[in-house]
């Protein structure tokens, strides 16, 4: 079954980040690659990925950075 989702950003960027294949945001990526998830997305969503993938990280072991 073919569904239509908008991907949180949040789920993008986990899925993205870990190193199980057995979590969830990874099976929703997944899905979305082998086509059984359309991805729904605007402008607007479209801007928050980049924004989001583009940000340095801002904690390093043990130790957080200030903004």
């Amino acid at each position: 079954m073919i569904c239509y989702a908008v991907i949180d950003t949040n789920v993008l960027v986990s899925a993205l980040l870990s190193s199980k294949d057995d979590t969830a945001t990874v099976q929703v990526l997944s899905k979305v690659i082998i086509g059984e998830i359309i991805p729904v997305y605007s402008n607007l969503i479209t801007k928050e990925y980049r924004e989001v993938l583009a940000r340095k990280k801002r904690k390093e072991k043990g130790t957080v950075s200030c903004l």
